[in-house]
């Protein structure tokens, strides 16, 4: 169990060290600086305890700030403040756990540490739980969007293909929201009717009344992901992913610029650079289209994508990989579709570029029994393969 302990006074330290080394691996920070340096390079701790009057920053300032570095951390505050409002302050900003006056005794410490152990590790468990209703309730929407509308999944594979790298690249924290909001960006496409749905696939122009509706997709992906636990961040991402950098489009508010959710601001570059690439255009020339649409997108991000994929943004379908020939019982969920999968009929059932999931492979099984599809299948193996 790795144990902070933050404190200006090094003999309080080094009393700690003393008495603690032989239960815990203790860590020391002379103040709140140096341990938000600890928790950024040797972090995460389990347990986190500091003092309360520190120079420079006190304790609920910093414990505050160690909630979105250390989110799975125990806080223990030890304070001689005889003050109402300390522990208060401490447990809504702060997420303290136990409070311990000072001079706090070795044996009473202990006990502390003990309760605040047993705490983490049903912290643990509770979080164990709600990351795999999470990745359960991810994984539904995923696979509903992929049988209503398999373009619409393909794009959002796409787009987390190009970001997870790049987020890597400028070492952006809580990767995985931004991850899943490039899965989950296109999910109100769900409740879109199947008519427009075929328009779409086929490249149609849309009238007046259907362009009212794909505009609200954003809205309604938010209505949908909001609702499930931990994803309020990624909702908002995926509601404002079409703004504009100078505040217009959708949402009509008065949101604008900074105030416009990062998520939002990345699936709005990466997304339209993609949609040029369809359309043949690439490298320079689209950064130079791009750059000249004044207001629309994030300086920043926009050349940061530039930079990092100069010529073409990363694709599922890999130049270096060989393209296999399989029948329709060897299908598994994460290959790569080389080519489109078409039904008879014209209904677009998986789109090149696609990973094919558990529902969708059913889905074309389905068609198969209808006698709607007909193999072989082109596909690529997964990097884990």
């Amino acid at each position: 169990m790795k144990v902070l302990f933050v404190d200006d006074n090094k003999s309080v330290l080094a009393a700690f060290r003393r008495n603690l080394r032989k239960r815990y691996d203790v860590a020391t920070a002379e103040g709140a600086a140096e341990a938000l340096r600890m928790l950024e390079n040797d972090g995460p701790f389990d347990i986190i305890v500091s003092d309360m009057k520190m120079p420079g920053m006190d304790g609920v300032s910093f414990l505050e700030k160690t909630i979105e570095i250390s989110p799975g951390s125990v806080r223990i505050m030890l304070t001689g403040n005889a003050e109402q409002d300390t522990p208060v302050e401490a447990v809504n900003r702060g997420h303290v756990y136990k409070f311990l006056n000072k001079p706090c005794s070795v044996d009473d410490l202990v006990v502390a540490l003990k309760e605040a152990e047993g705490h983490h590790k049903v912290q643990q468990v509770e979080q164990q739980m709600l990351e795999q209703t999470v990745s359960g309730c991810v994984k539904v929407l995923t696979d509903v969007l992929g049988l209503v509308a398999p373009f619409a999944l393909g794009r959002g594979q796409r787009l987390k293909d190009c970001l997870v790298p790049f987020l890597k690249v400028i070492k952006l924290k809580g990767l995985w929201q931004y991850e899943v909001a490039a899965l989950l960006s296109s999910v109100g496409y769900t409740s879109v009717p199947s008519e427009l749905i075929l328009k779409l696939e086929r490249g149609q122009k849309l009238n007046v009344h259907e362009s009212s509706v794909i505009r609200k997709i954003p809205e309604i992906g938010y209505e949908l992901v909001s609702a499930i636990p931990r994803l309020e961040r990624v909702a908002k991402m995926i509601r404002y992913q079409r703004k504009s950098y100078n505040g217009s489009g959708f949402p009509e508010d008065n949101v604008s610029e900074q105030s416009i959710p990062l998520g939002a601001r990345l699936l709005r570059v990466f997304e339209d650079r993609i949609d040029l690439e369809r359309d043949g255009i690439s490298g320079q020339a689209a950064f130079d289209i791009m750059s000249k649409s004044h207001g629309l997108y994030d300086p920043k991000i926009l050349g940061l994508c530039f930079k990092y994929y100069p010529n073409y943004l990363t694709t599922s379908i890999s130049k270096d990989k060989d393209v296999l020939t399989v029948d329709l019982k060897s299908l598994k969920p994460g290959m790569c579709m080389v080519s489109d999968l078409s039904t008879k009929d014209g209904i677009l059932l998986v789109e090149a570029g696609n990973w094919l999931t558990g529902a969708t492979i059913q889905r074309i099984r389905n068609y198969h029994t209808l006698e709607q599809v007909d193999g072989p299948f082109y596909v690529q193996l997964p990097d884990e393969a």
